[in-house]
């Protein structure tokens, strides 16, 4: 299965929940416009700058905390240029301009049929303008001692800005103490004193050193000279390819990889960061030098069949499925339940939703008895199968990719004048039809007035008639009636200025012809000059011409990980890979009631869904019981837990009983009402989010938080963490993750550490001495949990459970 991630992370080293949440940060920088730039200019690719994504420039004093720029597929990098430093442009100023030339080409497959090669498609990730080598600070390295030999190791974690108390100690599965080995050597990224049995000591935050570079987890060390030694220095947070460039030894010109030497990268492996571009304001005196930082993205193809891959002519049907609404057709009103439901005929037809796409799981598909399959549009709003195009990921032009071939540009300054606009504009144009509304009907006339005047502007001359540029400008880059979504599906072959120098006959307007600036031209040969590598590069090297996608639109659609459980119903398929011990019938039955549940009570991500299943599973027995087993026979009966969270306690009863306005009290059949379909789910999704309000932890992913909520405790912890972790693989949740890290959730990490009673609680599940079961014991956490309690109940005044846990601590010795 492809690979795909997004180019950029958020500020805090998260993953984007959805497209949409990355599409808003990317709209905050000012230039880097797809198709076309500020400038008006060609512009085959997007920018990431400081805007956008501020953590993407690299910090020299805490690097550890940057955020690099990922690679999008798995691939083979075809060619590099690592700067030593940035270029500098002389222009006159009062200083030089600096330009980053350090770029990055990765050749990757798309395989829309993995047995049919002929429907395979060559992409190249292209980023360009990233930081140089003078940008990766170096750090000292220390060598770990005799002495060093043994020393422990201490978990970092986000708390460690306000930490003044020595970190807890690393524990391995066994919960004996992680420790260093003679011999290791550790890069030190920063060093900071914390307070070890009641004394300040020096401490380090390192990472080791793996194959000649730091890698592998942080953690914090004793700084005691007796335990490390000086050994040299080393750059820190510098991608992998970027260490084989630089073992490569060739700096400051394209390399193309011998063969020996194949570099290969995964999606979500480190490109690097955000590199300075200086700009001189040319209409202001003294003019006025202003820094940003940037990184520019293409993906780009040779392969000459794009337009057929568009078309889908192999006809794949795999992967992801979309419903696209068609014009003028009836809308329906669903009557009943399950397969006994009808659907009425209303007198409303669709017009200004006409064209809209939806993937297909979040219309709700249903199949009545007669075996035609209804999708719901919008809520109570129905349409026939006949009525929407049924369509899959690889049906591109169905989902409004359209492909163009540009003719050979002959000037790069005009690409206004080119007749490839034309076509851009004749697309967008198609979306509009008159008769779903005034509003389309004025936007085709809008844009057929445009494409009018293209056609007649005259050839390009020195001196252009640019009162159209503006308008035939913002025809492409207006936010209104969904026009940015249809130009990031514009496909273009168009020449690439990435050959060019200021020799080439296509910028002789800015350096031959016009009247320009000695700034102007110093500015754009000194950027031609550092950025220029295609015609170094095969089999580039004899192609002007590029086919040049979006580069996140086109591999959003194709990302077959776009499919998770974020905004649409989770299966009946889905759901018995979760809980596979339950009986079909019954989970087919449960089905609606969950999906219903999830809609009105916000539980939209996927992840968050995963969190809820995984604690209804473990409290029902993977979803096949709604009463407390020997509930009867409880102290607390007849109050005994029911439902598929298990409602236990009367003012539980009474409290779930006034939320939906029904009798759960007055007897047995009352009360085992809640055990029934369909209050056994709903009376779970009220006890979830209204009544304890798990819901809030689940969205910072706090599992330990959200376990101790539901459980009081950690009672049946394991038992949860496998449904969760079963629950994400099967909605494709892993890329939401905040705060799961290898070896679990760390009680550091979550909520649980500021509650004295879910600290103390945290300690008791895992101390070797005690009976509580449901997680591994380890002797470590309950030392770490028992000590983080002592300090919560002092707080509190409690001196008696402060005695109580401090003689647990002694126990454990």
């Amino acid at each position: 299965m492809m690979n795909i991630r997004y180019p950029v992370r958020k500020a805090d080293g998260r993953d984007y929940k959805n497209y949409d949440e990355l599409l808003t940060d990317i709209r905050k920088n000012a230039h880097g416009w797809w198709l076309l730039g500020v400038n008006r200019y060609w512009h085959g690719g997007i920018h990431v700058g400081k805007s956008s994504s501020p953590a993407s420039v690299l910090s020299q004093d805490t690097p550890e905390k940057s955020v690099p720029l990922q690679f999008m597929m798995d691939g083979e990098v075809m060619a590099w240029r690592v700067n030593r430093d940035y270029a500098v442009i002389e222009c006159c100023q009062e200083r030089p301009l600096r330009q980053s030339g350090t770029f990055v080409l990765v050749k990757s497959m798309y395989k829309p049929d993995e047995q049919d090669e002929s429907s395979w498609l060559t992409l190249y990730q292209l980023y360009m303008h990233i930081a140089p080598l003078s940008e990766f600070p170096k750090r000292p390295l220390y060598r770990v001692t005799q002495k060093g030999h043994g020393v422990r190791m201490r978990k970092h974690s986000r708390h460690d800005d306000s930490r003044e108390i020595a970190p807890d100690v690393l524990a391995n599965k066994h919960g004996h103490a992680r420790t260093l080995v003679q011999g290791d050597t550790l890069a030190v990224l920063q060093q900071k004193s914390f307070l070890l049995k009641q004394r300040p000591e020096s401490f380090a935050l390192v990472q080791r050193l793996q194959d000649g570079k730091p890698a592998g987890e942080l953690f914090w060390v004793s700084m005691r000279p007796e335990y490390l030694e000086p050994d040299g220095e080393c750059y820190v947070c510098l991608p992998d390819w970027m260490h084989s460039a630089l073992n490569h030894g060739v700096f400051d010109d394209v390399v193309v990889p011998p063969v020996p030497l194949k570099v290969m990268v995964k999606a979500g492996d480190a490109v690097g960061f955000l590199g300075v571009q200086d700009l001189a304001d040319e209409d202001n005196y003294p003019q006025i030098i202003t820094t940003d930082y940037k990184a520019h993205i293409e993906l780009l193809s040779l392969d000459e069949h794009v337009p057929d891959v568009v078309a889908n002519v192999k006809g794949i049907k795999t992967g992801k499925q979309f419903i696209k609404l068609k014009l003028k057709r009836p809308l329906y009103l669903r009557n009943g339940e399950g397969e006994e439901s009808t659907f009425e005929q209303m007198s409303a037809i669709t017009q200004a939703d006409a064209g809209k796409i939806i993937p297909r799981d979040a219309a709700y598909p249903f199949t009545d008895k007669t075996g035609v399959t209804w999708f719901q549009i919008r809520p109570h709003t129905w349409m026939h199968q006949d009525d929407v195009e049924q369509l899959s990921q690889h049906d591109l032009a169905g989902l409004n990719f359209h492909s163009i071939k540009a003719e050979h540009t002959n000037d790069f300054t005009r690409t206004l004048d080119e007749r490839w606009l034309i076509d851009a504009l004749k697309s967008i144009s198609s979306h509009f039809d008159g008769e779903k509304g005034p509003q389309f009907a004025q936007a085709k006339m809008f844009y057929d007035s445009l494409i009018h005047n293209a056609g007649n502007r005259r050839p390009p001359c020195p001196y252009p008639d640019k009162s159209q540029d503006q308008y035939l400008s913002g025809a492409l880059h207006t936010n209104q009636m969904n026009i940015p979504e249809y130009a990031r599906r514009l496909i273009v072959k168009h020449d690439s200025d990435w050959h060019s120098t200021c020799d080439d006959t296509r910028w002789s307007s800015v350096f031959k012809v016009r009247d320009e600036s000695p700034v102007v031209k110093m500015a754009n040969g000194g950027f031609l000059d550092a950025t220029r590598w295609m015609d170094k590069v095969p089999p580039f090297v004899s192609q002007r011409s590029v086919w040049h996608f979006h580069p996140l639109e086109f591999l959003e659609v194709i990302n077959p990980k776009g499919n998770c459980a974020c905004g649409r119903d989770i299966t009946l398929d889905e759901l018995c890979d979760i809980a596979p011990k339950a009986d079909k019938d019954i989970l087919a039955q449960y089905l609606p009631a969950f999906n219903d549940g999830f809609r009105e009570f916000g539980i939209i991500i996927c992840r968050e869904k995963a969190h809820f299943l995984a604690q209804c599973c473990h409290e029902s027995g993977g979803l096949t019981l709604t009463k407390e087993i020997g509930g009867t026979r409880a102290s607390y009966a007849p109050w005994y837990g029911r439902g598929l969270i298990q409602l236990t306690w009367q003012d539980v009863y009474t409290k779930y009983g006034a939320y939906v306005s029904e009798d759960f009290e007055s007897d047995d059949t009352a009360r085992n009402k809640i055990a029934q379909y369909p209050h056994c789910v709903r009376s779970a999704f009220w006890f979830y989010c209204v009544n304890k309000n798990v819901s809030k932890h689940a969205k910072s992913d706090d599992f330990n938080m959200v376990t101790a909520l539901i459980n009081g405790g950690f009672n049946g912890y394991n038992d949860r963490l496998k449904y969760f972790n079963r629950a994400v693989s099967v909605f494709k949740a892993e890329h939401l993750n905040i705060l799961k890290k290898e070896d679990g959730f760390s009680f550091e990490d979550s909520e649980i550490y500021n509650y004295r009673v879910y600290a103390y609680s945290w300690g008791r599940y895992h101390d070797p001495l005690r009976n509580e079961s449901g997680t591994d014991k380890n002797k470590m956490e309950a030392l770490k949990a028992y000590r983080r309690a002592v300090t919560l109940y002092e707080r509190r005044g409690d001196s008696a459970k402060v005695t109580d846990i401090k003689a647990k601590i002694n126990a454990l010795g």
